[in-house]
């Protein structure tokens, strides 16, 4: 039989148990709490205490970045100061076709007489004179006063005698012919003067005068005169019956009343043809 002793004494020694038991456990999760806390405080640290490289002075320096060619894929936008641009490629050059071959001309029928006639009218209607202008036929010593196509005054002229006159003494010659070809109106002259030349002198058979007063001949070239260059005039005579003659010396001579109207119609630059 068990004593009531014995069980005090059990009973008492649970109790202590008991209670040591319990201030044991209490700072064993007292203490796991407090590391559960400070758990993510020992996790952050050691990311707060890294150094960078260049603060920790015993830290190895990275290696160096290789550098990396550029692909043919990616686009070269700038190049280094100093070196020379890429060259530019050639232009290509596109061939260009050549032109067309013409198409040969069609046969032609030979122009008929009559076709070749009125050519010839063409043409020469393209290079006729345009406005007043004066046409001297030496053939028939005639002088027309033209408008266009149009004849305005038919005029009796003298024109020059081809005669020839040498001066051997001098040797000198002289051929009294009217020049031939287009000509102009350079000077109109009201009562002209003759101031006679050396032929008129040795034709005559006379002594060249040494004085230029010795020369002059007021009435000579009659009331007007025209001045075609070279000495050559269109004027007036005293010898109106040799009117459509060749006995000039090479002037146009032309009657009192023709001359008088040539020289009021004409004006300076007015064109002269001599045939």
């Amino acid at each position: 039989m068990v004593r009531l002793t014995d069980l005090r004494r059990v009973g008492l020694a649970v109790a202590c148990v008991a209670a040591l038991a319990s201030s044991w456990v209490l700072p064993l999760g007292a203490r796991s709490r407090e590391s559960r806390r400070e758990l993510p405080a020992s996790n952050a640290a050691p990311a707060l205490s890294r150094q960078s490289p260049e603060e920790d002075p015993d830290a190895a320096p990275p290696p160096p970045e290789e550098e990396q060619p550029p692909s043919d894929s990616e686009e070269v936008t700038g190049t280094e100061e100093g070196a020379e641009p890429p060259p530019e490629p050639p232009p290509i050059l596109q061939e260009v076709p050549p032109p067309p071959k013409p198409a040969p001309p069609r046969p032609r029928k030979p122009a008929t007489l009559q076709e070749k006639h009125d050519d010839v009218l063409k043409r020469m209607s393209s290079l006729a004179p345009r406005g007043v202008y004066l046409m001297i036929d030496t053939g028939t010593n005639r002088l027309y006063l033209m408008r266009n196509r149009c004849i305005l005054r038919e005029a009796v002229c003298s024109t020059g005698s081809g005669r020839f006159l040498p001066d051997p003494p001098r040797k000198r010659e002289w051929t009294f012919d009217t020049p031939k070809g287009e000509f102009r109106i350079r000077r109109k002259v009201e009562n002209p003067v003759w101031t006679k030349p050396d032929w008129a002198f040795i034709e005559d058979g006379e002594p060249i005068p040494k004085r230029d007063a010795d020369r002059v001949t007021p009435d000579e070239l009659g009331d007007y005169a025209m001045d075609l260059g070279d000495g050559y005039l269109i004027h007036g005579t005293l010898y109106e019956r040799s009117l459509g003659m060749s006995v000039t010396h090479g002037c146009v001579r032309l009657g009192a009343k023709d001359l008088e109207a040539i020289f009021k119609a004409v004006r300076v630059g007015t064109p002269v043809y001599i045939f």
